[in-house]
């Protein structure tokens, strides 16, 4: 007889910034001089050497053969592989979230908007930066246009630039969190499409390990009669009410997440 598997439960206090990655990385300040983008022939090769002979095939390999990830409609994305596109997917899983962009984007080089943390791994923090991980500043309001301005030049270079809006990962969480619009500030100064990725669980029959699949939502369009905040504004409730919608279709919660007032936490 099949033994039942021990329930896990999480709480949290905080929806906007607790995080259960579980990384334990000492974050770095992002430095005044940190260059986001490659400049240069040879830097430029380099990375299309690293990104198209080595994190590409890996990524598919992880994705396809090790967690057998299925995505629904991918033929969303039909011409607009001509230029560069903004994406946005929840925030559940660790490896996974890394390489969905790329694969979600190709042929397209994908950029990823994540926390200084992931610069800041030691031994691969240089190789994250060289694939185009893009680190957003902690403070400093000339670090921010210069984060900004890096965006804005992707998108001209028809990268696909991918955002984690609930900034901190929960692992195999079942809802959307509530996320801020000022991500959304960045395709709507663009005037860039976007798309939504979000990624449900489904009970397998003979495993307690849930089966993942990546619905595809899109395209959003920036509203151009509005103003940039009133238009990343609803570009955000879009995106939101897709991926909110989508996920009702999960059907498994492999950990639960419970909500604990801060005052509980103290006791």
């Amino acid at each position: 007889m099949k033994k039942e598997r021990e329930e896990r439960v999480i709480y949290y206090s905080d929806e906007l910034h607790d995080d259960f990655a579980g990384t334990n990385i000492t974050e770095k300040p992002v430095p005044d001089d940190y260059v986001y983008l490659n400049k240069g022939l040879w830097r430029n090769l380099a990375r299309a050497l690293l990104y198209y002979i080595i994190v590409r095939p890996v990524a598919f390999f992880y994705i396809k053969l090790v967690k057998r990830v299925k995505f629904v409609g991918k033929k969303k994305f039909k011409g607009y592989k001509r230029g560069g596109a903004f994406i946005y997917g929840n925030h559940t899983a660790l490896v996974l979230d890394a390489f969905d962009p790329s694969y979600l984007s190709f042929p397209r080089p994908a950029d990823i908007v994540a926390s200084p943390e992931a610069t800041s791994i030691k031994g691969l923090g240089w190789l994250l930066k060289e694939l185009g991980t893009l680190p957003v500043p902690n403070g400093g309001f000339h670090k921010m246009v210069k984060f900004q301005n890096a965006l804005q030049e992707a998108y001209k270079k028809k990268h696909w630039i991918a955002i984690y809006p609930e900034a901190h990962i929960w692992k195999y969480y079942t809802g959307i969190r509530n996320f801020p619009p000022a991500s959304f500030t960045y395709p709507v100064k663009a005037g860039a499409p976007c798309f939504s990725y979000t990624m449900v669980y489904l009970k397998r029959r003979h495993s307690d390990r849930p089966k993942r699949v990546v619905y595809i939502d899109g395209p959003f369009f920036p509203d151009t009669s509005l103003t940039v905040k009133e238009a990343a504004k609803k570009l955000r409730d879009e995106v939101y009410a897709a991926m909110c919608e989508r996920a009702k279709l999960n059907t498994c919660e492999y950990i639960r997440y419970v909500y604990r007032p801060p005052e509980e936490e103290k006791e």
